[in-house]
């Protein structure tokens, strides 16, 4: 007699391998999906290895076509070769006088010289003149004090540089390495500078030499953007940036202790917040 077995069993048989097998393809294709995420993962950790090891970029090309260098700092951080140099710049700019203005370069190249008639600035005595480059460099000073800064290098360039009879230079005899005031994240550096200012008849020979030394306050502050379109307007908003482009202003000026001056030149902010405070108290009582 021939055992058979019943539909209702061999069904149930079919099933259970069927379920079995299914189990089997999805323990097979997790390991399988597990496996790739794995190399992937061992890919991207290579990948993370490579970039810690590589070296930071240390050229940027500017729209300009110029190539800088670069280097990690943080916001508020300045190198002191950057410090040093943005003083003595600006001081040269603010302190050296003459009637002439830089080349002016035409579309098709060729530069021509122009003279500098200055810059009509109201003092307390009615009018007086400052050349154009003290005056661009009156923008590397806190705006707090930069008016009164201007009326005082007016009234000390002679009236005969614009005629071209004086000129005047200052000559660094030292700069120190820029002190760095506080804590980095503050962005605050003391200078000391000890130079002379020194002024040229045109024709006599004649000189006089005037002691420039002061003690220099310098905080880190934000870079200019650049315009829309990256051009500026005018010649003279491109060189307030680029006196600017290094992220430095000059937020005090005063005479060094223990030597000799005569430039009678000292601004802070702190001084002249001061006026304001007075005024401001007169006008509550």
């Amino acid at each position: 007699m021939v055992d058979t077995v019943k539909p209702s069993k061999i069904t149930r048989l079919r099933a259970e391998k069927g379920s079995k097998d299914f189990v089997a393809f999805v323990a097979l294709a997790s390991l399988a999906v597990g496996g790739v995420s794995l190399f992937f993962q061992f890919l991207l950790m290579l990948g993370y290895f490579g970039i810690a090891n590589k070296p930071a970029p240390t050229l940027v090309q500017l729209s300009n076509g110029q190539a800088i260098k670069v280097g990690m700092m943080g916001n508020k951080e300045r190198s002191l070769e950057v410090v040093q140099r943005f003083v003595t710049d600006s001081l040269i700019l603010l302190m050296s006088w003459s009637n002439s203005l830089p080349p002016q370069v035409d579309a098709n190249g060729n530069a021509s010289l122009a003279t500098d008639p200055g810059i009509k600035v109201k003092v307390e005595r009615g009018e007086k003149l400052i050349t154009t480059s003290a005056f661009q460099a009156s923008f590397t000073f806190s705006e707090k004090f930069r008016d009164e800064l201007v009326k005082l290098v007016a009234e000390m360039t002679p009236d005969g540089v614009f005629t071209g009879q004086i000129t005047t230079a200052l000559v660094f005899e030292a700069v120190t390495v820029p002190e760095l005031m506080g804590d980095k994240k503050d962005g605050r550096w003391k200078v000391l500078v000890v130079g002379t200012l020194v002024q040229s008849t045109v024709g006599t020979g004649e000189t006089t030499r005037i002691p420039f030394n002061k003690e220099v306050i310098v905080k880190a502050v934000d870079t200019p953007p650049l315009p829309e379109g990256g051009k500026f307007s005018s010649p003279f908003e491109s060189a307030i940036y680029n006196i600017r482009q290094a992220g430095l202003e000059i937020v005090a000026m005063k005479d060094l202790e223990g030597s000799s001056t005569s430039s009678k030149l000292s601004v802070s902010e702190e001084k002249s917040d001061k006026p304001q405070k007075k005024r401001n108290n007169k006008n509550q009582e």
